[in-house]
């Protein structure tokens, strides 16, 4: 049984110093404009810092309305600096990530770009085959593919429907590596599931095997030591921080890697939703009972992963790797059992710098392409107006839609937000379960049998516009079956919301749910 725990957050120095740089500006601030007004000499004077935050917002808000970016994000932001005319200003500087220098830009999205031109298969036949078995699937498949990311039909997929069925799997690959481990994770916290993966990862360093560890350094900076890459490094492991958070006011702060990526040998690969902590597998209980899940992919499909990866090791470290010698194709030889080709299988990743929604239109392609049904489990519920639409539309066209969230939140303001939702879909005839024995963190859309996806990405704004993240679209497989009976296994044990709950509930509550809702892009 999974024991109770509250974990206390440790938070360390460098999320305090980001904190007081915040609080010294902002002190200052407010000295200076209480000095203006109330000394007599200089009360005329206070007038002159006003006028500059007049002018800079003035300016601040053009340049946030040209800004090609999402268009409810965009409101909620010059909402936000109209309101807060300094704080919206300083907030938006540190957290509107969308903004940021060309050089970066050039690190993440050209360096992709160049790997993912130089080394996509010619996947023509494997689309030709999928236009003729699934044309709605072909269709997103295509998109995938004009963003450079390669569709495969040989390789093998596997859905774990949660991470302590996956988590031993896991284990038995890694210490089945020979060549190299490539692992990329947006949490890490020590404990049984971490701890054991570590040991494996020492013990492969010592038998000759190369290891590369990237973490978020914003996601794990409650979690882990300031500096733990040092002591990581120290055991032989290659590891670096990805985007280190900095004690001083910058534009990045926001820039989060929360893809989850394991490569191993270059011939079996694994992602999902599940980090590397104890609540994932359910050794400790936070939240009830944590719905996650794993995803496993055996076959050159895996170079799906490692590209990306390898794109993600340059930005954190400013060096390069070889794709050729990490590739399906290098390291094909290593094993040992026979693939069994059972998916049409994209890996791509969403990143934020390049323009490109890949996450966002997928979704809405696959609800657009709909006849039955569509079934969506996240744990966090804040779309934009087009995919509340699109969802809409599929409800009132005879499309059976059903959303499972969390019982039980691990975010008590966003889970607010997420119910702010609710009765603009329940009036669509959409249902809404609540996963009752504790938090569901799983992320997948299920469509009519025929195609689904999963992965890092929520259904929600950081994640569909602000996030680095992995999914795998997958179509003409008999683990969508899989899927599909583990979703409905979970609404089994869910709670249907009930309208009247949400339509008929106080002013003052309805009230305080919109003024969430205009701010639900920037939390």
């Amino acid at each position: 049984m999974a024991k109770k725990i509250r974990k206390k957050k440790n938070l360390h120095l460098r999320f305090f110093l980001v904190l007081l740089a915040f609080l010294i500006e902002t002190c200052l601030f407010i000295f200076l404009l209480f000095a203006f007004i109330n000394y007599e000499s200089y009360r005329f004077y206070y007038l002159i810092p006003l006028i500059v935050i007049i002018v800079l917002n003035f300016i601040l808000g053009i340049f946030v309305f040209n800004t090609k970016v999402n268009v409810d994000y965009k409101l909620s932001w010059l909402v936000t600096i109209l309101i807060f005319p300094f704080f919206g200003a300083i907030l938006y500087l540190l957290f509107a990530h969308k903004i940021t220098t060309k050089r970066r830009k050039k690190l993440m999205n050209n360096n992709i770009k160049k790997y993912l031109k130089k080394y996509k298969y010619n996947d023509n036949e494997f689309l030709n085959s999928l236009k003729e078995d699934n044309p709605e699937a072909y269709m997103i498949a295509k998109y995938i593919d004009y963003c450079g990311y390669t569709l495969y039909k040989n390789s093998e997929f596997k859905y774990f429907e949660s991470g302590e069925k996956g988590f031993p799997i896991i284990l038995e690959e890694l210490k089945k590596a020979k060549r190299f481990i490539f692992m990329e994770y947006f949490i890490i916290e020590e404990g049984e599931m971490y701890n054991s993966i570590y040991e494996i990862l020492k013990q492969k360093v010592k038998e000759g095997v190369k290891v590369i560890f990237l973490y978020d350094d914003f996601g794990t900076s409650t979690k882990i030591p300031t500096f733990y890459y040092k002591k990581v490094r120290k055991d032989g492991i290659i590891c670096y921080p990805f985007n280190r958070i900095s004690p001083t006011m910058n534009i990045r702060q926001n820039s989060r890697d929360h893809k989850k990526i394991i490569v191993i040998d270059g011939i079996i690969g694994f992602t999902g939703g599940s980090n590397l902590a104890d609540e994932y597998i359910n050794k400790i209980n936070r939240f009830g009972y944590w719905k996650d899940n794993f995803l496993m992919i055996k076959g050159n499909a895996v170079d799906g992963f490692t590209l990306p990866f390898i794109a993600s090791f340059y930005f954190a470290s400013r060096k390069e790797l070889n794709f050729e010698e990490f590739s399906f194709e290098k390291n094909k030889d290593l094993l040992k059992e026979e693939i069994k080709p059972n998916a049409y299988i994209q890996a791509y990743s969403d990143v934020p710098y390049d323009d490109e929604e890949i996450s966002k239109n997928v979704y809405l392609r696959m609800i657009n392409s709909a006849k039955k049904y569509i079934y969506l489990s996240t744990p966090y519920l804040v779309p934009d107006t087009e995919l509340i639409n699109a969802l809409n539309n599929a409800a009132k066209s005879g499309v059976e839609v059903i959303i499972v969230t969390p019982g039980i939140p691990d975010k008590k303001l966003v889970f607010q937000i997420t119910r702010s939702y609710y009765s603009e879909f329940l009036v669509k005839g959409i249902k809404i379960y609540e996963f009752t024995p504790g938090f569901n963190h799983e992320k997948i859309m299920i469509v009519d049998d025929k195609m689904a996806l999963s992965g890092t990405c929520n259904f929600e704004y950081r994640s569909l516009f602000l996030h680095f993240e992995d999914c795998i679209f997958v179509s003409n497989s008999s683990e969508i079956i899989e899927m599909r009976n583990s979703f409905l296994n979970m609404v089994s044990k869910s709670t249907l919301q009930d309208i009247n709950k949400y339509v008929n509930s106080s002013i003052f509550k309805r009230w305080i749910l919109s003024l969430l809702r205009i701010f639900a892009p920037l939390i």
